[in-house]
């Protein structure tokens, strides 16, 4: 094993910047760059990320029966209400905004920390706010990293914490675009969804983890574009417009 990557704790995020490039990886996880293009461009697209933040501040207190204030913006309203109108708060059910899981695969961690999880009493609903406007297809959504991690972990943590035997097939993902979409867009779980996802998990994580990045690391160059290394690989400016179709949100 890679002793810089002893205990280190995965993401959906990390394992999908592998994906994208391992160079990246190495220079954000291995040598801890932190790489920001200082632009007009990169100024909007931080700014979206900023907003995006605070919008799932607002939604954490609404879940949280926290007063949410008065004094938000017009758009937070409209996509506070579309979530309102489409989840009933049901004393019955356990609401988990901003909650984290996490799991151990042999000397390290995978974690996801979910907007939302609603556990009721024979089914667990994944919850994700997305406040771009890009859209995307299904197949997309069904295959990005963040599905796999996120279903996996619930089906591994979530319902172990919480001393339930839920069917696989009632774990669902529910990605709702609220500047696009009325309403989610729902992906279901199965066993072999599972039992694909947690080969796939596992086996990406040995990879990284065995990976010597002391060596020439290789750089994906169809992914240079939307990288924020670009520059200081390339000494080239990033697309922003296209980044949020390649890239997945920090956890």
């Amino acid at each position: 094993m890679n002793q810089k990557l002893k205990y280190f704790v995965y993401s959906q995020n990390s394992l999908n910047t592998f994906k994208s490039c391992p160079l990246k990886f190495k220079y954000k996880y291995i040598d801890n760059i932190n790489w920001k293009f200082d632009g007009i461009e990169s100024r909007d697209y931080y700014e979206g990320l900023k907003s995006g933040s605070e919008f799932h501040l607002l939604c954490e207190r609404y879940f949280k029966n926290i007063p949410i204030g008065e004094n938000i913006s017009e758009e937070f309203q409209l996509w506070m209400q579309k979530i309102k109108d489409t989840i009933k708060i049901d004393s019955s059910k356990i609401y988990l905004p901003e909650y984290e899981a996490r799991i151990k695969i042999k000397n390290n961690y995978l974690t996801a920390k979910y907007d939302l999880v609603i556990i009721d009493k024979d089914s667990i609903e994944i919850w994700d706010w997305k406040t771009e406007s890009q859209k995307t297809s299904y197949k997309n959504i069904e295959s990005r990293m963040q599905t796999i991690v996120y279903m996996y972990l619930a089906k591994e943590v979530i319902q172990k914490i919480y001393n339930m035997d839920i069917p696989i097939e009632n774990i669902s993902m529910k990605y709702f675009r609220l500047k696009v979409d009325d309403k989610p867009i729902t992906v279901k779980y199965s066993s072999e969804k599972y039992l694909r996802s947690k080969s796939f998990i596992e086996n990406n994580i040995e990879n990284i983890s065995n990976l010597d990045f002391d060596s020439r690391i290789q750089k994906n160059k169809n992914h240079c574009k939307f990288c924020e290394f670009n520059k200081l690989c390339n000494n080239q400016n990033i697309n922003y417009d296209m980044i949020s179709e390649m890239e997945e949100e920090d956890d």
